[in-house]
């Protein structure tokens, strides 16, 4: 059976010496965190956008820009390698779906929730997706995981629990909310799978960005024009197509080519720094929440503090093992 194959540069694969090297010899720790700094800035900008313009306008103008900076940077990279030397990385379903679901679903789900609840609450559920990785990380077979980033997990679910029972000013206003707050559920889902799914595709980290936010863009593009709402011109649009290309493209490649390295599992929690760095900037921007919504969220960031640490520990017993299986693995076999 024939398959669809998407033209690339190829690049040789460096070898693994059980320190990871990302992204161009900068180590996949520090890529990670690259990308937790560049989400942080997400909620707080689309929110903000969300305000002058509707939500198939903010997803139009975030997958556009973000399909369009990705599309011209992997025009100039195939332009520098030689058509020989440039290898085809099969377009398969899984291919297709963990770019599609992972990119287009977890972006447009946030942005429902975005606009349907309290900005604060729905960012805090909606970046709680590394709970669920660190609860699989923890049941894993085969983990070195310790439970306590199980019992951590389980706190931070408490957490949501909590947001989802805050009270509302209205019975409308409940209903919306719990909307977004289901959407945001969903969104965290989307993002715990494409984390869990991303490294083992085997597609390189452009592919399932391209095909996500190419998908994305043709879907919200027509319906945003078509939908008949005025475009807001200013700061509402360069807000997003910021976004587009930092967040989101940024952020996913890095995230994306952390998680291939063989030590991203392990670096998966290091997302926690999201959700509170952004909790942050939305409390010095202003945005409220009632008590109980608060507390909500206090117990999903606080989380992270803990999860962090225990992640740091498993990694520093890790290590050790990890560098005596590569030299065995690089050693000549006795003839």
């Amino acid at each position: 059976m024939s398959r669809t194959t998407i033209a690339h540069a190829a690049s040789p694969v460096p070898k693994r010496d059980g320190m990871a090297r990302g992204w161009h010899g900068v180590p996949a720790a520090a890529v990670a965190c690259g990308a937790v700094l560049i989400w942080s800035t997400n909620a707080l900008a689309g929110g903000t956008a969300l305000e002058r313009l509707t939500v198939l306008q903010v997803l139009a103008l975030e997958f556009g820009g973000a399909f369009g900076v990705l599309s011209l940077w992997r025009f100039v990279m195939c332009q520098k390698v030689p058509s020989g030397h440039r290898a085809g990385v099969p377009l398969t379903f899984r291919v297709v779906a963990v770019g599609t679901g992972g990119v287009a679903g977890t972006l447009g789900l946030q942005y429902l929730a975005f606009a349907a609840a309290p900005l604060l609450a729905a960012n805090a559920i909606a970046y709680a997706w590394p709970l669920m990785v660190a609860a699989w990380a923890s049941i894993a077979p085969g983990s070195s995981r310790g439970r306590a980033s199980l019992v951590l997990a389980l706190i931070g679910f408490a957490g949501v629990i909590l947001i989802f029972s805050q009270g509302h000013a209205s019975r409308g206003a409940a209903h919306a909310s719990i909307l977004g707050y289901v959407a945001a559920l969903a969104s965290a889902v989307a993002m715990a799978w494409y984390t869990l799914a991303a490294g083992k595709t085997g597609a390189d980290t452009g592919d399932l960005l391209l095909i996500g936010t190419g998908i994305g863009a043709a879907v919200t593009v027509p319906l945003a024009l078509v939908q008949g709402a005025p475009w807001v011109l200013g700061w509402a649009i360069a807000l997003r197509l910021f976004v587009g290309v930092g967040p989101l493209a940024a952020g996913y490649a890095m995230w994306t080519q952390a998680m291939a390295d063989p030590i991203g599992p392990r670096l998966a929690p290091i997302a926690y720094g999201t959700p509170l760095l952004s909790t942050l900037l939305l409390l010095f921007s202003g945005r409220r929440l009632p008590l109980l919504g608060l507390v909500g969220c206090a117990l999903i960031t606080l989380c992270a503090a803990g999860v962090v640490i225990d992640s740091v520990r498993s990694h520093r017993r890790s290590v050790p093992a990890d560098l005596d299986r590569s030299r065995r693995e690089n050693s000549p076999s006795d003839a």
